[in-house]
């Protein structure tokens, strides 16, 4: 008894191939905006993020070594920037001689990220910089802050907020910092919420 072999050909026909590149490409199609969404929210969010290490850092390094930590804002737009100084402390290089009391803390050009004088807290170089999130803006600046060594709260005393707002103009977040020198991030009313993010209070 003879059995016979059936051969297969193992392969794609060309309709078969052009209808799954079809479909594919329907599916990348319609992947594309949520992609889109998805890097813009997160753009921002790591912006604010930035913004929220370099404040709290520089609250607990002032109260941490006893010395003032300016804080300030610089810019506009999509060009901006933040960074953190620290008061010198007596006897430090450029700093006062031991026993005499320790200067106030001046502002420090965050603009230039090469600099290794300018926005220095503890020895450390503590600024947010406008390269590592293109594209997303910042809202009216807020005043120079100093938090006090002794306290960690701010001076002058009040409350100070910054938005964020991601590069395709969605997504905002606001960085708010209680008299107390805390800082957490909210949503403004009317924006699409962000997991894991609060409304900010009406």
């Amino acid at each position: 008894m003879r059995l016979s072999h059936a051969k297969w050909v193992l392969g794609f026909t060309l309709i078969e191939l052009m209808v799954t590149l079809a479909v594919m490409a329907i599916v990348l199609v319609a992947a594309v905006p949520s992609f889109v969404d998805f890097f813009d929210k997160n753009r921002v969010r790591g912006a604010a993020d930035g913004v929220i290490s370099v404040i709290s850092n520089a609250r607990a390094e002032s109260v941490k070594n006893d010395l003032d930590v300016n804080l300030a804002f610089t810019g506009s737009g999509t060009a901006w920037c933040l960074g953190a100084n620290a008061a010198l402390a007596p006897g430090a290089t450029g700093g006062p001689p031991f026993g005499s009391p320790a200067p106030g803390a001046t502002a420090c050009t965050c603009t230039d990220p090469t600099s290794t004088t300018q926005c220095r807290v503890s020895g450390q170089r503590s600024a947010v910089e406008v390269a590592a999130y293109p594209g997303v803006a910042i809202g009216a600046l807020p005043a120079a802050t100093i938090f006090d060594g002794k306290l960690g709260a701010i001076s002058p005393l009040g409350v100070r907020n910054v938005t964020l707002t991601s590069p395709k103009g969605k997504y905002d977040l606001t960085v708010e910092v209680n008299a107390l020198g805390q800082a957490r991030l909210c949503v403004p009313t009317g924006k699409p919420s962000i997991a894991g993010i609060a409304a900010c209070a009406p």
